[in-house]
């Protein structure tokens, strides 16, 4: 089954009767619903979860293909947000493990001591936490729906054709955010900063590790879970005709990308020293990330732009510091 979006079972095809041009595209007039249409969320798991119809020649009446699964659905979402307390739990214990073997003469104590005070141990145990949820979420998620990177709607073909466009596009993001935190208030001395201040390995480490690891589990606890479960309650409520496909596309699915923004944004909160104007415009980067996880099918595309927005900004603390050389010219 292909991952390209543009051939996903379940999109509507062009009308039979309508005027084909040369370029190979139906000459439909746009309408209000298609203005404001967006993708919808299921379909590849359609062709998987579709029942097998019997063939015409068995004179038999066709039985009615029942409806996709709406996947993910809030209760993956709790799921997902379960499996969090075991991969707390699981990568403290890999990272501790790797760290006591690398350091057999380490006391334990000093170690926790350590990593309450160092970057480097800061961010492998973060690491190895992302890593057993990544780890944990695909086998759960594999055996539940027969699909783990359909599910998610992963969809890497599209960012194999847009890679430039999506790229430039997280770059333009990251200028403009940091072109609007001059008219907004900013705290002097964020805790993010500090971390970066502390040594420079630390932060060459927390800069590889903001444009690896943190947006690629960031994006698919939000973008991949929440956002989509969201808007599947919406489709639910379509689907048994409480709302119409008007009020899914134009109410459900803008609210829910705020719904995602708003817990997206404070999950960051602390790194800015809760100062609302860098909240916002968390918030603000989080609304760009959810268009693009909606237009274009695809949570590596929304990885892919989350990426290189963090690179634009560690990019511009890397020119202040001169390649972190210059730490001290962070601190306010």
């Amino acid at each position: 089954m292909s991952d390209d979006p543009e051939s996903m079972p379940g999109d509507p095809g062009p009308a039979s009767d309508a005027p084909v041009p040369a370029g190979g595209e139906p000459d439909v007039p746009a309408t209000a619903t298609q203005i404001y249409s967006w993708p919808a969320l299921q379909e590849p798991l359609a062709q998987m979860q579709s029942p097998q119809t019997l063939p015409f020649s068995t004179g038999q009446p066709q039985p009615v293909p029942s409806q996709p699964r709406l996947i993910p659905n809030f209760g993956h979402f709790l799921v997902f947000i379960a499996l969090i307390v075991p991969a707390v739990i699981g990568g403290y214990l890999v990272a501790l493990v790797c760290l006591l073997a690398a350091q057999p003469h380490v006391n334990f104590r000093v170690l926790m001591g350590r990593m309450a005070h160092s970057v480097l141990y800061a961010i492998s145990f973060q690491a190895a936490i992302y890593l057993v949820l990544w780890g944990l979420t695909a086998l759960a998620f594999s055996l539940w729906w027969g699909g783990f990177r359909k599910g998610i709607h992963w969809n890497g073909a599209v960012v194999k054709r847009r890679f430039l466009a999506l790229a430039m596009l997280g770059v333009a993001t990251g200028l403009l955010i940091t072109i609007a935190g001059n008219f907004v208030p900013m705290p002097k001395a964020p805790p993010i900063l500090e971390d970066l201040t502390r040594s420079r390995v630390g932060a060459w480490l927390l800069m590889g590790f903001g444009v690896t690891l943190a947006p690629l589990t960031e994006e698919l606890a939000f973008r991949g879970f929440l956002l989509p479960s969201l808007i599947n309650i919406f489709r639910w409520l379509e689907r048994q005709r409480k709302i119409g496909e008007t009020a899914v596309n134009t109410i459900g699915i803008p609210l829910s990308i705020v719904l995602t923004s708003i817990p997206f944004a404070l999950m960051h909160s602390e790194q800015v020293a809760n100062s609302w104007g860098p909240v916002l415009l968390i918030g603000l980067v989080s609304v760009v990330l959810c268009i693009v996880r909606l237009r274009t099918r695809s949570l590596a595309s929304s990885v892919l732009v989350h990426s290189f927005y963090n690179l634009t900004l560690f990019t511009g603390l890397l020119i202040q510091t001169d390649g972190f050389r210059h730490l001290d010219k962070l601190k306010g």
